[in-house]
């Protein structure tokens, strides 16, 4: 059956190429090697193509036995295998007889035991192998039945003349370094129009490979990778010269594209590396062969291990023994099966699940292990440390708000969005008669309200509600409250409240007793004020009644003073005065009751005007030296300039100054002075009333002003009443007895006063 070498060789020669091969770019030599007959090389172009390049092809057929090596038949001219005789050092016997195929075999398999060995296990089981025997490249493989071994020189004395139409430059020269051969990729790289223009000129692709091609001549070999401008473009070539026949080859890769993606794998590797330096999570990935591979700041700073001793890639055991030494990691009671199992991950099928380590040190690391496609592991830590505190504390938060959730005692629930029961206290419960176990299975509204309406029979109510807590619109989202009574007669407050996250906080406070005391308080309120109308009406009917006998007593007294009833002793006359003194005082008491009355009940109002203090002072002091009968007690006036006029009820502020000068003439004698005196401060006046006579207890000066509340003679009604009318001016009063001797009333008065009773205001006179 004759071998079809094109397909054959075009199958090959895939092969050789994907192998990373030079020769392949030649043809192949084909011989056939079998017994007793000849394969016939059905091919005539694969004949040549092989015929022209220094490889040989060694065929056994279908029905080989693999026992022995056969004898060979050569069916190509001796010239095809110079380049291998030359390299095996293979001489003729005699001078007609030239060495054979079979004589090159068999210098091969004696020069290497293990190419007879593939040689037999090829021919008997169709084991395919590659061997370099003697600089010779020795590759087998089956095709079909048929066994065949392929000898192809190495890089070193390869022919290319097989390379004419390949896509890359090949080229020879001779030992000079002149060119000798090109193919068309070369040609166009130099820009040269055929062989003979590029021999004429001498083309090379640059300077330095011409200069390497005269060193391969001598033996030198070498491969560089450069930039060469090719049609006017910068691109990378890959050159490589080597000896060939007394001259050198060449051959150019153009590598611009996998220098492209180098530069951009190592731009694209160190961003990596920077992305995994700027992560504050420790990385580390280990390859297939549990050797660390790449590791980020964060992992040297965790573990804090030497980044030169990271850098020498220790594997993942000798990793983990470092940390259990330096007591990084926490110790185990067996750490040999601990260690066991985490190097067991790298075997280990399906997802490997996230762990948490507690380190020595108290921290809490979180721990992600992926598996890498090419057999690795990836190992990230993550300190978790202030997280797990976090959801901690959040934790005893939210069990603190819950308790004291429980300790309160209006009923407080909340409800999602969709109207189901998130949070509920034990008051809600207890408020509704609701069962814990229902609550803690968070119902929806409509169950809630369902078992709520027993006890407030008000279905238009929970209707609203559930329409504050479902509807997302504004205008339902509001804080509204209100109160209602339950079917029990209990009273209870509600609010709803909306929440940031979209929930609704429904409240409920039981205000019965509050409600209960409000009516005690009202009905009380009613009373006093009921009882202070009945006192007010008492103390007019009294000064009503007491008023008139006293006026009739004071005219009497009056008629008898001016002799109608005859004339007076002297002793008749002194009994009468103080008759006439006495009816004046209870006048003047019973006006004074009249007028706390009237205060008391609201009906008191004030008429306003523009009161000069230095006069109204001087008016009240002549009065009084009038009115007194002890002629030895000095009157003292002390008005500042600064006094000046004040706005006031002038007719009240009278009334005020001669109150508080007859109290005090009333407990005055010889050689005691009463001072009167004024003075402004910014936007308040002071008016005061000092005498010289015996002063308050510190415990009665409290109480000194209500009236009848003490029985100090020093106090009573009309210190009472000077307090009232200053309070009707906005003022307010004190009172200083010093060590219980003497006593000063002080009143201060606003100078503007707008009481709510006066009268429409009126310009100041300057």
């Amino acid at each position: 059956m004759p071998l079809d070498l094109s397909a054959f060789l075009a199958q090959w020669g895939r092969d050789v190429v994907t192998a990373g091969g030079a020769a392949a770019v030649a043809g192949y030599l084909a011989y056939r090697y079998g017994k007793q007959r000849r394969v016939p090389i059905s091919s005539p172009r694969a004949s040549a193509a092989i015929a022209a390049s220094g490889s040989v092809a060694l065929v056994w057929p279908d029905h080989d036995d693999g026992e022995g090596w056969g004898e060979p038949e050569e069916e190509a001219d001796a010239s095809t295998r110079s380049t291998l005789l030359k390299r095996l050092d293979l001489k003729a016997q005699s001078p007609t007889e030239e060495p054979s195929t079979f004589d090159i075999l068999e210098a091969l398999v004696a020069a290497s035991a293990e190419l007879g060995t593939r040689l037999t296990q090829l021919r008997q089981r169709g084991e395919a192998f590659t061997l370099s025997v003697l600089g010779l490249e020795v590759m087998g493989k089956p095709h079909g039945a048929k066994a065949i071994v392929w000898l192809t020189p190495g890089a070193a004395a390869g022919d290319l003349a097989g390379a004419g139409q390949a896509s890359f430059p090949a080229w020879r020269t001779d030992s000079q370094g002149a060119l000798l051969w090109a193919n068309t990729s070369y040609l166009k790289a130099v820009e040269a129009v055929d062989l003979e223009d590029a021999r004429a000129r001498d083309c090379a692709l640059d300077q330095k490979a011409r200069d390497d091609a005269a060193q391969a001549a001598k033996g030198q070999a070498s491969t560089h990778t450069r930039a060469v401008t090719i049609d006017g473009k910068r691109r990378m070539l890959r050159i490589s010269l080597f000896p060939a026949d007394d001259g050198a080859s060449g051959i150019a890769f153009d590598v611009t594209e996998e220098i492209e993606v180098r530069d951009t794998l190592a731009r694209e590797a160190k961003a990596h590396e920077e992305t995994l330096n700027h992560l504050t999570d420790a990385v580390a990935v280990f390859d297939s062969s549990r050797r660390l591979t790449t590791h980020n700041s964060a992992f040297s700073n965790l573990w804090g291990l030497e980044d030169a001793w990271l850098n020498d890639g220790p594997t993942h055991g000798e990793w983990l023994d470092r940390l259990r030494q330096s007591a990084k990691i926490a110790a185990t009671r067996d750490f040999a099966a601990w260690k066991a199992k985490e190097l067991s991950h790298y075997q280990e099928p399906g997802l490997i699940p996230d762990e948490t380590w507690t380190m020595p040190d108290g921290r809490i690391l979180r721990v992600a292990r992926q598996r890498q496609p090419s057999g690795g592991l990836l190992i990230l830590f993550e300190d978790i440390s202030d997280k797990m505190g976090l959801q901690a504390r959040f934790k005893t938060l939210i069990e603190v708000q819950r308790a004291t959730l429980d300790k309160l005692g209006e009923g407080v629930a909340v409800f999602t969005a969709d109207g189901r029961l998130s949070l509920a206290n034990s008051a809600f419960a207890r408020m509704w008669g609701l069962d814990q176990s229902f609550l803690d299975a968070l119902p929806e509204f409509d169950l809630v309200a369902e078992r709520a309406i027993l006890v407030h029979r008000d279905a238009v109510f929970w209707s609203e509600l559930k329409a504050r807590i479902s509807d997302p619109s504004p205008r339902s989202r509001q804080e509204k409250q209100g109160e209602f009574v339950c079917a029990d007669g209990t009273s209870l407050t509600w609010l709803t409240r909306p929440l940031p996250d979209g929930a609704t906080l429904a409240a409920f406070a039981d205000v019965t007793a509050a409600r209960e005391v409000e009516t005690a308080l009202r009905d009380k309120a009613a009373a006093f004020q009921d009882a202070d109308r009945l006192k007010t009406e008492f103390v007019r009917n009294v000064s009503y009644q007491l008023r008139t006998p006293l006026t009739t007593i004071g005219g009497y007294a009056e008629l008898l003073a001016a002799g109608v009833g005859g004339t007076l002793t002297e002793a008749q006359s002194d009994y009468l005065n103080s008759i006439s003194i006495a009816s004046s005082q209870l006048e003047k008491l019973i006006e004074n009751i009249l007028d706390l009355a009237m205060i008391d009940a609201g009906q008191m109002s004030l008429d306003l005007g523009d009161v000069n203090l230095a006069e109204t002072l001087e008016v009240t002091a002549e009065i009084a030296r009038t009115n007194s009968v002890n002629d030895q007690v000095r009157i003292v006036v002390e008005c500042d300039e600064s006094a000046g006029i004040i706005r006031a009820d002038k007719a009240r502020i009278r009334q005020i100054l001669f109150n508080l000068v007859s109290n005090a003439l009333r407990f005055t004698g010889k050689g005691d002075t009463i001072t009167i005196g004024a003075r402004r401060f910014d936007d308040t006046v002071r008016l005061w009333v000092s005498d010289t006579g015996p002063g308050i207890d510190m415990a009665r000066q409290a109480s000194a002003f209500e009236g009848f509340a003490d029985g100090d003679r020093r106090a009573g009604v009309s210190l009472a009443l000077v307090k009232r009318f200053v309070e009707l001016h906005g003022g307010w009063v004190s009172l200083a007895s010093p060590n219980a001797k003497g006593v000063t009333v002080s009143c201060y008065l606003p100078a503007k006063a707008t009481h709510l009773h006066a009268a429409p205001e009126l310009d100041l006179v300057s």
